[in-house]
């Protein structure tokens, strides 16, 4: 289960383990192209934060369909 909820400068999404066996996943995708990950750890009773850019977002996105191997993706805004 996810949910979506689109700011005007933000978007923010929550993936929940419907497993109950991890915690949320929120993922905040800022109009300046930045990318935030959280996920609550219980451990350090904080969260733990990754930062990245949206093409690495897209990356990692795109690299669950692909061979083993090296790629460059060229993204292309606008286009349809």
């Amino acid at each position: 289960m996810y949910t979506v909820e689109l700011e005007y400068n933000h978007a923010f999404i929550r993936t929940l383990d419907e497993k109950d066996r991890h915690e949320d996943v929120s993922v905040i995708i800022s109009d300046d192209g930045r990318v935030y990950i959280m996920q609550y750890n219980e451990k350090t009773e904080k969260n733990d934060v990754i930062v990245m850019s949206l093409q690495q977002l897209i990356d990692l996105y795109s690299a669950m369909d692909s061979p083993e191997g090296a790629f460059r993706l060229e993204v292309q805004r606008g286009k349809q």
